[in-house]
C-alpha cells in the first residue's frame, strides 16, 4: 500500500506516517478492502469550497472530499482533501485536538473511498459510529 501526505496548508504540522498507515491498514482488514493507494492532501477551506464547486456544483465549505480513482473492481486507488481550516475548527467546537479530529476526518474519508455513503441519516449514523470504533485503533497522535 502506498500512502502519501501532501501538506498544501502549513509547514508547521508534521504527520506520523507509521500511524496513520497503521491505522488505515487495520481498518482494510477489517472491511476485507484492499488498498493499493491514498493520497491524503490537506489543504484549506478555499481549496475544497472550490472542488465542491467544481465537482458537485455545491458552494459551501466541507472538511473532506473523497475521490475513487480506481476502476471497477480494481483496488482501492483514491484522494482525499482535507480542509485544515475545517479541521481545526472542529477541534475547537468538538473539544478534542487538532489530531484526534484529523485523524476522525482521514478515517471518514477512508470510509467513503470503501463506498460507504453519509446523504441519508441512517447512513450518516452507520459513518459516525464506524469513525467512533475506528479512531481508537491507535491511540498515537498523527500530528508530531
Amino acid at each position: 500500500m502506498v500512502c502519501n501526505i501532501i501538506n498544501n496548508f502549513n509547514t508547521q504540522y508534521h504527520y506520523n506516517h507509521e500511524v496513520i498507515e497503521n491505522i488505515i491498514l487495520k481498518i482494510s482488514t477489517s472491511e476485507d478492502k484492499i488498498i493499493e493507494s491514498i493520497n491524503f492532501i490537506l489543504s484549506d477551506d478555499n481549496h475544497l469550497n472550490d472542488l465542491k464547486i467544481k465537482y458537485f456544483n455545491k458552494d459551501q465549505y466541507t472538511d473532506v472530499i473523497a475521490f475513487n480513482l480506481e476502476e471497477k473492481n480494481q483496488l482501492i486507488d483514491g484522494e482525499i482533501y482535507i480542509s485544515m481550516d475545517r479541521v481545526i475548527e472542529n477541534a475547537s467546537t468538538f473539544n478534542c485536538t487538532i489530531s484526534d479530529e484529523l485523524k476522525r476526518i482521514m478515517i471518514h474519508g477512508l470510509l467513503h473511498l470503501m463506498g460507504y455513503q453519509d446523504i441519508q441519516k441512517h447512513d450518516k449514523e452507520q459513518m459516525t459510529e464506524l469513525e467512533n470504533r475506528y479512531i481508537k485503533i491507535d491511540s498515537r497522535s498523527i500530528i508530531n
